[in-house]
């Protein structure tokens, strides 16, 4: 009996630890319950003017309220306890500062989704990692998360194209959901689970579908081609017929005989009188002896 029963109670509480935590198929609008220190979440919005003080002297109310650290430091302001919106609000045990006490009325929490799995239809685990296309048809998605007891995760998947592919939504911690994809195409899926009213809680994991991936063809671009450049000929045109001599340089120009008529006595070295005196007697003597 011993041998059978103790693996039993084994199985049981195996069973007990993997099962998942409580499914909520909406976020929440307030708190199932009242009694402090309420737990609420990081981004939640919600109505929280029923929970009771911790001195004992009725319900936070409708009034806007302002709750201080527990211990000291950080406070805010809720103007509206009906709509009460914790974005930004830093993670602690929070108390109202016109209540009698210092005890805690709220505990602010942080949410976070611990883990995001992805398998294909083969149920090989695909989380960023690659995989064939046709083996990405369905798709499984496994989270696991700390508020699953007042909000859902909405799951996204975005293709290679930047297009939503697929959607769905996991309920509870540990949740899986299989989600379908027509005709899968090479390329990085994205997969992003995200808080549908606690909306800080965000987490992403990818595959990737093996394959080439087709690219757009280059479209040839015909650059016109540019018009002759004439530059312009100095040179001026030679009629036909019979070739114009060469004109001859001034050092190739042949000198020009002196008229002895109109020669310029010059003065190099007294050569030029002396001829002319010479001339002169000589005709003077001629004469003379004409006469005679």
């Amino acid at each position: 009996m011993r041998r059978t029963v103790i693996p039993l109670l084994v199985v049981l509480l195996v069973g007990v630890v993997t099962l998942p935590g409580a499914a909520v198929n909406d976020p929440r609008s307030e708190p199932a319950e009242t009694t402090p220190p309420v737990r609420v979440y990081v981004s939640e919005t919600l109505n929280i003017s029923a929970v009771e003080l911790s001195g004992g002297s009725g319900a936070i109310g409708t009034n806007a309220t302002t709750f201080r650290a527990v211990g000291g430091g950080a406070s805010f302001t809720i103007e509206s306890p009906a709509a009460a919106d914790f974005d930004g609000v830093e993670p602690g045990s929070y108390y109202v500062t016109t209540d009698s006490d210092v005890q805690a009325e709220l505990s602010v929490r942080r949410p976070e989704i611990d883990s995001l799995e992805l398998r294909d239809q083969q149920a090989v685990t695909v989380t960023n990692r690659s995989t064939d296309p046709e083996h990405l048809n369905r798709l499984s998605v496994r989270a696991r998360y700390n508020f699953d007891a007042v909000d859902r995760l909405n799951v996204t998947v975005v293709g290679p194209s930047g297009a939503t592919v697929a959607t769905g939504r996991i309920t509870g911690s540990r949740g899986l959901i299989r989600v379908e994809i027509s005709d899968p195409v090479p390329g990085v899926y994205t997969v992003t689970a995200a808080g549908s009213g606690v909306d800080a809680a965000s987490r992403t994991a990818t595959v990737r579908v093996r394959g080439t991936t087709a690219t757009p063809t280059a479209t040839a671009t015909t650059t016109p081609a540019s018009a002759p450049t004439t530059t312009a000929s100095t040179t001026t045109p030679t009629p036909t017929g019979t070739p114009l001599p060469a004109t001859p340089t001034r050092a190739e120009q042949p000198a020009t005989p002196t008229d002895p008529a109109t020669a310029t006595v010059g003065d190099g070295h007294g050569f030029g009188v002396l001829t002319v005196l010479a001339a002169a007697l000589a005709l003077t003597a001629m004469a003379l002896a004409r006469r005679h």
